[in-house]
Protein backbone atom coordinates (compact mmCIF):
# COMPACT_ATOMS: atom_id res chain seq x y z
CA UNK A 1 0.00 0.00 0.00
CA UNK A 2 2.83 2.41 0.85
CA UNK A 3 4.39 1.73 -2.57
CA UNK A 4 1.11 2.69 -4.27
CA UNK A 5 0.79 5.89 -2.23
CA UNK A 6 4.41 6.83 -2.99
CA UNK A 7 3.88 6.18 -6.71
CA UNK A 8 0.75 8.36 -6.70
CA UNK A 9 2.62 11.13 -4.84
CA UNK A 10 5.49 11.01 -7.33
CA UNK A 11 3.04 11.17 -10.24
CA UNK A 12 1.22 14.11 -8.63
CA UNK A 13 4.43 15.99 -7.89
CA UNK A 14 5.73 15.52 -11.46
CA UNK A 15 2.53 17.01 -12.89
CA UNK A 16 2.60 19.94 -10.46
CA UNK A 17 6.28 20.65 -11.16
CA UNK A 18 5.83 20.33 -14.92
CA UNK A 19 2.87 22.71 -14.83
CA UNK A 20 4.72 25.13 -12.57
CA UNK A 21 7.91 25.13 -14.65
CA UNK A 22 6.61 24.82 -18.23
CA UNK A 23 2.97 25.85 -18.56
CA UNK A 24 2.74 29.01 -16.48
CA UNK A 25 2.30 32.27 -18.40
CA UNK A 26 1.09 35.69 -17.26
CA UNK A 27 -2.09 35.32 -19.33
CA UNK A 28 -2.90 31.86 -17.96
CA UNK A 29 -2.02 33.04 -14.44
CA UNK A 30 -4.75 35.70 -14.73
CA UNK A 31 -7.27 33.33 -16.31
CA UNK A 32 -6.75 30.63 -13.68
CA UNK A 33 -6.84 33.11 -10.80
CA UNK A 34 -10.13 34.42 -12.18
CA UNK A 35 -11.71 30.97 -12.42
CA UNK A 36 -10.46 29.86 -9.02
CA UNK A 37 -11.97 33.01 -7.48
CA UNK A 38 -15.30 32.15 -9.07
CA UNK A 39 -15.24 28.94 -7.04
CA UNK A 40 -14.20 30.61 -3.76
CA UNK A 41 -16.61 30.07 -0.89
CA UNK A 42 -18.95 28.06 -3.12
CA UNK A 43 -20.76 31.34 -3.88
CA UNK A 44 -21.28 30.67 -7.59
CA UNK A 45 -22.74 27.25 -6.80
CA UNK A 46 -25.07 28.61 -4.14
CA UNK A 47 -26.24 31.24 -6.63
CA UNK A 48 -26.87 28.57 -9.27
CA UNK A 49 -28.84 26.50 -6.74
CA UNK A 50 -30.93 29.58 -5.86
CA UNK A 51 -31.57 30.40 -9.52
CA UNK A 52 -32.71 26.82 -10.09
CA UNK A 53 -34.98 26.96 -7.03
CA UNK A 54 -36.56 30.22 -8.20
CA UNK A 55 -37.58 28.54 -11.45
CA UNK A 56 -40.74 26.49 -11.06
CA UNK A 57 -39.53 24.02 -13.69
CA UNK A 58 -36.13 23.41 -12.04
CA UNK A 59 -37.01 24.00 -8.37
CA UNK A 60 -36.55 20.36 -7.40
CA UNK A 61 -33.26 20.19 -9.28
CA UNK A 62 -32.10 23.21 -7.27
CA UNK A 63 -33.13 21.54 -4.02
CA UNK A 64 -31.31 18.33 -4.92
CA UNK A 65 -28.22 20.31 -6.00
CA UNK A 66 -28.30 22.18 -2.68
CA UNK A 67 -28.51 18.94 -0.72
CA UNK A 68 -25.59 17.43 -2.64
CA UNK A 69 -23.56 20.61 -2.17
CA UNK A 70 -24.23 20.62 1.58
CA UNK A 71 -23.39 16.92 2.01
CA UNK A 72 -20.19 17.22 -0.02
CA UNK A 73 -19.11 20.40 1.76
CA UNK A 74 -19.40 18.68 5.13
CA UNK A 75 -17.85 15.47 3.83
CA UNK A 76 -14.96 17.20 2.06
CA UNK A 77 -14.15 20.25 4.16
CA UNK A 78 -14.96 18.93 7.64
CA UNK A 79 -14.40 15.18 7.49
CA UNK A 80 -12.00 14.11 4.71
CA UNK A 81 -9.55 17.04 4.69
CA UNK A 82 -8.99 16.64 8.42
CA UNK A 83 -8.85 12.86 8.22
CA UNK A 84 -6.41 12.67 5.29
CA UNK A 85 -4.32 15.75 6.24
CA UNK A 86 -2.51 15.96 2.91
CA UNK A 87 -0.11 18.88 2.66
CA UNK A 88 -0.75 21.21 -0.25
CA UNK A 89 1.61 20.91 -3.25
CA UNK A 90 3.07 24.40 -2.97
CA UNK A 91 4.03 23.65 0.64
CA UNK A 92 5.41 20.17 -0.04
CA UNK A 93 7.41 21.35 -3.07
CA UNK A 94 8.31 24.80 -1.71
CA UNK A 95 6.69 26.65 -4.62
CA UNK A 96 5.76 30.30 -4.76
CA UNK A 97 2.07 30.70 -5.49
CA UNK A 98 0.20 33.62 -7.02
CA UNK A 99 -2.87 33.44 -4.80
CA UNK A 100 -3.28 33.74 -1.07
CA UNK A 101 -1.83 30.80 0.86
CA UNK A 102 -4.43 28.46 2.29
CA UNK A 103 -4.72 27.14 5.83
CA UNK A 104 -6.62 23.91 5.15
CA UNK A 105 -5.36 20.59 3.86
CA UNK A 106 -5.21 19.59 0.21
CA UNK A 107 -7.31 16.47 -0.27
CA UNK A 108 -10.06 16.63 -1.43
CA UNK A 109 -10.37 19.89 -3.35
CA UNK A 110 -13.32 21.87 -2.01
CA UNK A 111 -13.48 23.88 -5.23
CA UNK A 112 -13.63 20.75 -7.42
CA UNK A 113 -15.98 18.95 -5.05
CA UNK A 114 -18.52 21.77 -4.99
CA UNK A 115 -18.17 22.43 -8.73
CA UNK A 116 -18.75 18.84 -9.76
CA UNK A 117 -21.48 18.35 -7.17
CA UNK A 118 -23.61 20.90 -9.01
CA UNK A 119 -22.39 19.88 -12.47
CA UNK A 120 -23.33 16.22 -11.96
CA UNK A 121 -26.79 17.04 -10.57
CA UNK A 122 -27.55 19.50 -13.37
CA UNK A 123 -26.23 17.26 -16.17
CA UNK A 124 -28.14 14.30 -14.75
CA UNK A 125 -31.47 16.07 -14.31
CA UNK A 126 -31.64 18.79 -16.97
CA UNK A 127 -31.63 17.74 -20.61
CA UNK A 128 -31.07 21.20 -22.11
CA UNK A 129 -27.39 21.39 -23.02
CA UNK A 130 -27.53 25.19 -22.99
CA UNK A 131 -28.06 24.93 -19.24
CA UNK A 132 -25.83 22.04 -18.24
CA UNK A 133 -22.89 22.50 -20.63
CA UNK A 134 -21.70 25.92 -19.28
CA UNK A 135 -21.94 24.57 -15.73
CA UNK A 136 -19.96 21.46 -16.63
CA UNK A 137 -17.31 23.50 -18.46
CA UNK A 138 -17.03 25.90 -15.52
CA UNK A 139 -16.56 22.95 -13.14
CA UNK A 140 -13.79 21.52 -15.32
CA UNK A 141 -11.95 24.84 -15.58
CA UNK A 142 -12.22 25.47 -11.83
CA UNK A 143 -10.82 22.00 -11.14
CA UNK A 144 -7.94 22.55 -13.54
CA UNK A 145 -7.24 25.99 -12.05
CA UNK A 146 -6.56 24.41 -8.67
CA UNK A 147 -3.86 22.18 -10.17
CA UNK A 148 -2.44 25.00 -12.28
CA UNK A 149 -2.15 27.26 -9.21
CA UNK A 150 -0.33 24.48 -7.27
CA UNK A 151 -2.88 24.41 -4.45
CA UNK A 152 -4.10 20.88 -5.27
CA UNK A 153 -2.59 17.74 -6.71
CA UNK A 154 -4.33 16.11 -9.68
CA UNK A 155 -5.46 13.24 -7.46
CA UNK A 156 -7.06 15.73 -5.04
CA UNK A 157 -9.22 16.94 -7.91
CA UNK A 158 -9.88 13.42 -9.25
CA UNK A 159 -10.97 12.21 -5.80
CA UNK A 160 -13.25 15.24 -5.54
CA UNK A 161 -14.85 14.40 -8.90
CA UNK A 162 -15.36 10.81 -7.79
CA UNK A 163 -16.94 11.83 -4.47
CA UNK A 164 -19.18 14.37 -6.23
CA UNK A 165 -20.32 11.70 -8.67
CA UNK A 166 -21.03 9.11 -5.98
CA UNK A 167 -22.90 11.47 -3.64
CA UNK A 168 -24.91 13.12 -6.43
CA UNK A 169 -25.82 9.70 -7.85
CA UNK A 170 -27.01 8.47 -4.44
CA UNK A 171 -29.04 11.61 -3.72
CA UNK A 172 -30.61 11.57 -7.20
CA UNK A 173 -31.44 7.88 -6.85
CA UNK A 174 -33.10 8.50 -3.48
CA UNK A 175 -35.02 11.50 -4.88
CA UNK A 176 -36.29 9.41 -7.79
CA UNK A 177 -37.18 6.50 -5.51
CA UNK A 178 -39.17 8.87 -3.26
CA UNK A 179 -40.75 10.33 -6.41
CA UNK A 180 -39.40 13.79 -5.57
CA UNK A 181 -38.04 14.04 -9.11
CA UNK A 182 -38.67 12.22 -12.37
CA UNK A 183 -36.26 11.74 -15.24
CA UNK A 184 -34.38 14.56 -16.96
CA UNK A 185 -36.42 17.72 -17.43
Amino acid sequence: MIVIINTINQFDQKIILYTYEHLRTPLLDNVMRFFTRIGDGFVIWIIICLILMISKKYRRVGIIASIVLLINTILGEVVLKNLIERVRPYEALNLKIIIKELSSFSMPSGHALSSFSIAFVVTSLIKQWKIYMPILILAIIIGLSRIYLSVHYPTDVLLSILIAYIVSSIVIRIAKHKKFIQNRQ
